[in-house]
């Protein structure tokens, strides 16, 4: 490991032991798959036919690899016994170029099924975002990683099932890891999970069992008001937020 951090160039071959080793280690940590994919993607480069060739390291493939060397200096925590958290469930959508809509509740209400939010919020989309042709997986996983921008400090060592209906976004949850651009956003929710110390688990839905996050991702305040009665005025706690980011999070507390 550290001979590939002192390095600038790999091989096919050693580059491929590295990975190998890394995936075992992946098993006992976390985030470990996440910070596996720019190492993976380094492999497809090379030519099959010069099996000693060698490739520069890529700026994000030896970030991805700081981070490793960091983790694997660190003295290993295990329990046989698995940890009994309490369990938080979010709901979160986004709605095109519109905005980002999420709600969470404590449990599952025993009595009705329909749900009662402990909290919520819908957000406008900054322009930057809006007008561009961003991938549905990446809008997805933007809602996902606002609710955990938003909510994340108060929900501190707990279980969070997010619940979406985009069926990459639920595998890219569950796996620690997705293809393209949204691996990006995907890392965000990631670091915010363990920084909280937060156990997330992901849940794919219908979209029509999504209903009251699509309404308030789209500002529909009467789909909010039937789905949701106790959320409109005067007992209303959601409100535009204002989108935030990574080193701007607690700006709204």
């Amino acid at each position: 490991m550290q001979n590939a951090i002192d390095q600038t160039s790999l091989s096919l071959l050693e580059l491929q032991k590295l990975t190998e080793y890394l995936n075992f280690v992946a098993t006992v940590v976390p985030l470990g798959r996440t910070y596996l994919r720019r190492l993976y993607n380094m492999q497809l480069y090379f030519p099959t036919e010069r099996s000693y060739y060698l490739r520069r390291i890529s700026s994000e493939a030896q970030r991805d690899l700081t981070w490793w060397q960091k983790v694997l200096a660190m003295a290993p925590e295990r329990s046989i016994r698995k940890e009994s958290r309490e369990t938080i469930l979010m709901w979160s959508d986004p709605a095109g170029t519109k905005g980002l809509g999420a709600f969470y509740i404590e449990s599952y209400p025993e009595q009705n099924p329909q749900p009662n939010p402990g909290s919520t919020f819908l957000l406008t989309l900054p322009s930057r975002l809006s007008h561009t042709q961003e991938h549905i997986n990446t809008k997805e996983m933007r809602a996902v990683e606002q609710a955990l921008l938003y909510w994340g400090k108060i929900w501190k060592r707990k279980r969070v099932i997010c619940h979406v209906d985009n069926r990459a976004v639920f595998h890219g949850l569950e796996n620690r890891t997705i293809r393209g651009t949204t691996i990006n956003v995907l890392r965000r929710c990631l670091l915010l999970a363990t920084e909280y110390d937060l156990e997330i688990d992901a849940r794919w839905i219908p979209t029509g069992d999504n209903a009251l996050a699509d309404a308030l991702s789209r500002f529909d305040y009467n789909r909010i008001a039937n789905l949701a009665p106790q959320l409109i005025y005067p007992t209303c706690n959601h409100r535009d937020h204002g989108f935030l980011t990574y080193n701007n999070r607690d700006c709204h507390q």
